[in-house]
């Protein structure tokens, strides 16, 4: 069968970045539970609940609040839990920071024929 055997592999055999329980793996999967540990402790289920329903949908956007309260944590920022109402302000904040804001404005030139219309006569 073109030199490819069923017999089982030792771990020696195995290239590079195809092990199973690769160091690396094993590594971000600590850092991710405590992460999670932390996020717990910092807020009310409400608003842990909401994260993790937000990661689901925008996961971008929930790692990025979740690193901005790990490290207002982290520097003492906090004096109590967030709630569901303060998470929910931070993700207002975090949806209008990279919107630039574009304002229209008409200008009104003397030459409006709309404002010379009388349409009175047509009734």
């Amino acid at each position: 069968m073109d030199g490819i055997s069923d017999a089982p592999v030792s771990a020696n055999e195995i290239p590079d970045g195809f092990s199973a329980d690769s160091a690396g793996n094993a590594k971000a999967a600590e850092q991710d539970q405590q992460k999670q540990q932390i996020l717990e402790q910092i807020c009310d289920s409400a608003a842990y609940e909401r994260l993790q329903r937000i990661k689901l949908v925008k996961r971008d956007k929930a790692m990025a609040i979740e690193h901005h309260l790990i490290q207002m944590a982290q520097s003492g920022q906090l004096q109590s839990k967030i709630t569901e109402n303060r998470l929910i302000e931070l993700l207002d904040g975090a949806g209008d920071a990279g919107k630039v804001k574009v304002n229209i404005q008409r200008r009104n030139y003397g030459i409006d024929s709309d404002d010379d219309d009388n349409d009175d006569d047509l009734l």
